[in-house]
């Protein structure tokens, strides 16, 4: 195809559809009200650990990075459950769908309490490895120990809201978010102070708050989901046996996308883990940004969830040309977002710090580096929804390949040669990040418009 026909066939994919923008918005619109909600939730969450000064900050950023390591294989079984449950359900086969999702909470049930386990028994051992200064061991054991009994619950309502979604339902997950991130803030304001007659626990009470929302929210989408929402009704026989056919179809998909998350949260852990060896101001400056950056990407992820379930359900249902539409269109509408966003945050970045602290320490060092967090916002936005294109295809190999060429050789190799090399200091890590992110949005965005995802077999 020459450059003209690719460039002429590409303005059409993006051009807009009132239709199926609409479409599009009906299922991002409730995912973008969660993640903003817990994204406002964790900001509030910060915000007080933040009054509590630099150290709990850095205790927070530390001492659960490491857990993100082991939730990238639910992550993995979340995009393997949206891909088939999507599939059957564009092929009008629901039982099949209901299997699915059984299937892949009785897995899930299993490997979540091994990594619960895991960062409950040994807190102090992964928060020495994190490189945490002698100020922050004792803090960040206390939080990862209040922290990891509601990683279980967490895993679990990964893969429900997973199923949930890939049926089309996606305000069962907002409303049970809403009510989870309520409990947890509220939570946060009882117990990191110690108000309303409870002792004043700091972090720790942080995450015991954390660990208490994420019980209630699991157990509000199992009762969804046992009550038959969107069509999936699970039963309880269901968890009672292996269907190892689904289980083996869940791991080949789920594998490639689980290696991919595990690639991710390795790079952020480890890049984190060089910041670390600038001081504790740099941790407390990246774990701000990241967290002011959910603001942009977390909302965007409802663009992305839309396009696997669209992309899931029209494959499933023979229309490939449908399913390239809908993906370029949610593309387009994230595009708009989160370019929308990086121009705040270039703009009136000290806005958006000062949410958290006043402390000049931090604040200067902050608005410079969101200032180049802000120009990574379209870039990213391209890779978010081309991945989750490819993702509810079934193409989970081809996000890990440009995940790893992304997070290895740009990411971690840049920042080492920047930071510790070259010792240009901590806005040059960030520069590293946004050149990630270019390469990525290039990559995926290429490989979409070939079009070869759309004969993926699930």
């Amino acid at each position: 195809m020459s450059i003209s026909r690719w460039g002429s066939r590409l303005t059409r994919l993006l051009a807009a559809d009132s239709v199926r923008d609409k479409r599009i918005f009906l299922l991002a619109w409730p995912v973008m009200a969660e993640m903003f909600l817990q994204t406002f939730a964790q900001m509030v969450d910060m915000a007080m650990v933040g009054r509590l000064g630099q150290a709990a900050i850095a205790a927070v950023g530390l001492s659960f990075r490491p857990l993100f390591v082991g939730q990238a294989i639910f992550l993995g079984l979340g995009v393997a459950t949206t891909a088939m449950v999507a599939r059957f359900i564009g092929a009008k086969d629901r039982e099949r769908a209901i299997i699915a999702a059984e299937q892949s909470m009785l897995t899930t049930s299993v490997l979540a309490l091994a990594l619960a386990a895991f960062g409950y028994f040994f807190a102090r051992q992964i928060t020495l490895f994190m490189g945490a200064e002698a100020d922050v061991v004792d803090l960040g054991v206390s939080y990862l120990r209040g922290f990891s009994p509601g990683i279980f619950f967490l895993m679990l309502s990964t893969i429900m809201t997973a199923a949930l979604r890939a049926s089309g339902d996606t305000k069962t997950p907002f409303y049970a978010g809403a009510i989870s991130n309520v409990i947890n803030v509220a939570g946060n304001y009882v117990l990191i102070f110690g108000h309303l007659g409870f002792p004043a626990l700091g972090v720790y009470g942080a995450a015991i708050a954390t660990s208490f929302s994420r019980v209630v929210m699991a157990g509000i989408l199992f009762a969804c989901l046992l009550r038959g929402r969107s069509g999936l009704h699970l039963n309880v026989k269901g968890f009672t046996y292996l269907d190892w056919d689904i289980i083996v179809r869940l791991f080949r998909i789920g594998i490639p996308a689980a290696l991919e998350r595990l690639v991710q949260s390795v790079s952020m852990m480890l890049h984190l883990r060089i910041l670390a060896v600038l001081g504790t101001t740099a941790v407390a400056v990246s774990t701000l940004s990241s967290n002011i950056e959910q603001l942009s990407f977390m909302p965007s992820i409802g663009f992305s969830v839309a396009a696997s379930t669209l992309v899931g359900q029209s494959l499933g249902a023979r229309k490939p040309d449908e399913a390239e539409h809908n993906g370029w269109g949610a593309m387009r509408l994230a595009s708009m977002f989160m370019g929308f966003m990086g121009v705040l945050f270039v703009l009136i970045p000290g806005a958006f710090i000062r949410i958290y602290t006043s402390d000049p320490e931090v604040l200067g060092p902050g608005i410079a580096i969101l200032r180049i967090v802000g120009l990574t916002q379209l870039p990213q936005a391209i890779a978010f929804v081309a991945s989750g294109i490819l993702r509810g295809a079934g193409d989970t190999r081809t996000v890990l390949n440009n995940s790893i060429i992304g997070n290895v050789a740009l990411r971690l190799g840049l920042s080492y040669l920047f930071v510790i090399v070259l010792g240009w200091g901590m806005w040059s890590a960030f520069l590293a990040i946004m050149i990630d992110w270019l390469v990525r949005g290039m990559l995926l965005s290429y490989w979409v418009a070939q079009g070869k995802w759309k004969k993926t077999k699930v």
